[in-house]
């Protein structure tokens, strides 16, 4: 009986002391913040940039499949033609933003400077990288905007191993554009939650990637969405924009017990030993 009473008493400061630890905050893994950065000239893809981002060697954007030779009406090929441009619609910073779309010339926006057409499903968009190593509860947050004459729908996919080619995996819903002008859309915070999937990976990725629209089975333009009658997208101008891409997760670290507790602990070892000592002075 004493033991069976030792052990329960034991159980009992056990969970004790697990409920006087201190619970884990979400905090920031990665923050690019494109608002924060200085325009730039076409052609040129930011890498690590903003908050956590710039500091981490494991950490980029990049524009995806937007080089390409899948053929259209009006050129063969097509070149990244991404930057860093102002945007007024955007209230992040000093509003400039990350513009994604392609070009058939690297030198001159006079190319059509769309998306692919024939380019196959949640072939081009945009991949973010990074190392969640020490977090669990990962959770993707970003700002996203198409132009009127954009893709209308995204997919969000992630990959546990980035040097995978084959791991992406879709996660979450279909996201549909909010247009607000012709020039920039209204910036809609759109968020999503990888469970336990991104715990603790040194290779983790993201990708924002163009969807067919359901009702249209092809890439559908964001205005003709927004109004009810889905339309082919034209892929001769539009683009999506990026104000702010953000991944946050809970340190899963073990926390020191504070030492109210390590005295507990230490006062009920001493029980025990003198619980031994009583049972073999009687035997």
């Amino acid at each position: 009986m004493k033991h069976a009473h030792i052990s329960a008493s034991l159980g009992l400061v056990a969970l004790a002391v697990a409920a006087t630890l201190p619970a884990h905050a979400s905090s920031v893994i990665t923050d690019w913040d494109f608002g924060s950065l200085a325009v730039t000239a076409p052609y040129n893809t930011p890498a690590a940039t903003g908050g956590t981002a710039a500091a981490n060697s494991a950490t980029s954007a990049t524009s995806v499949g937007m080089t390409n030779s899948y053929a259209e009406a009006a050129y063969s090929s097509s070149v990244t033609y991404d930057d860093i441009t102002p945007d007024a619609a955007s209230t992040l910073g000093n509003s400039n933003v990350w513009r994604i779309r392609g070009s058939s010339s690297a030198t001159s926006s006079t190319g059509a400077n769309g998306w692919s057409i024939n380019a196959p499903e949640y072939s081009q968009g945009a991949q973010f990288t990074t190392t969640t190593a020490g977090y669990g509860n990962i959770v993707l947050s970003f700002n996203w905007a198409s132009t009127a004459q954009g893709i209308a729908n995204l997919q969000v996919q992630y990959n546990t191993n980035v040097n995978n080619a084959s791991g992406w995996t879709n996660i979450g819903p279909l996201e549909t554009a909010t247009v607000g002008n012709g020039t920039g859309g209204t910036y809609q915070t759109d968020t999503v939650d990888f469970g336990s999937d991104a715990n603790n990976d040194p290779n983790f990725g993201v990708r924002l990637v163009a969807a067919y629209n359901p009702s249209l089975g092809n890439y559908a333009s964001a205005s003709s969405v927004i109004a009810g009658s889905p339309a082919d997208y034209n892929n001769s101008s539009g683009n999506w924009r990026f104000a702010d891409v953000q991944i946050d997760g809970t340190a899963i670290a073990p926390v020191p017990l504070p030492a109210s507790a390590w005295l507990l602990l230490s006062s009920l070892g001493g029980l025990g030993v003198l619980a031994r000592r009583r049972r073999a002075n009687v035997a």
